[in-house]
């Protein structure tokens, strides 16, 4: 089992996907806005994008403004790509995480 780790470390672009996505579904019609899992959305274009994590407030900010500043036409991609597929795709899995979920590795 993974322990808890040392100190806490966050993705910087974990906000600015999850902003583009919730930007561009507000052009949609409602009946498509309401058949999107946000989550999933947002998900699948975190996969697609560089992961970008820091363990001080300062790293965090630095690494969100250097994402804003070079990497914000890439989100922008990501999200139409996640949101196109996850209208295309119902989803495989259907348990939600929890936010205490834990994981063991084998």
């Amino acid at each position: 089992m993974l322990s808890s780790p040392f100190s806490i470390y966050r993705n910087a672009m974990e906000p600015l996907a999850a902003q583009e996505i919730e930007r561009q579904m507000q052009s949609l019609p409602e009946d498509i806005i309401k058949s999107i899992n946000k989550g999933e959305a947002i998900a699948y274009a975190l996969n697609r994008l560089p992961p970008l994590y820091a363990t001080t407030q300062e790293g965090w900010h630095w690494q969100h403004q250097r994402a804003k500043e070079t990497l914000q036409p890439l989100i922008s991609k990501a999200a139409s790509w996640a949101i196109r597929a996850v209208q295309r795709k119902p989803s495989k899995f259907s348990t939600p995480l929890s936010a205490n979920s834990t994981f063991e590795v084998a």
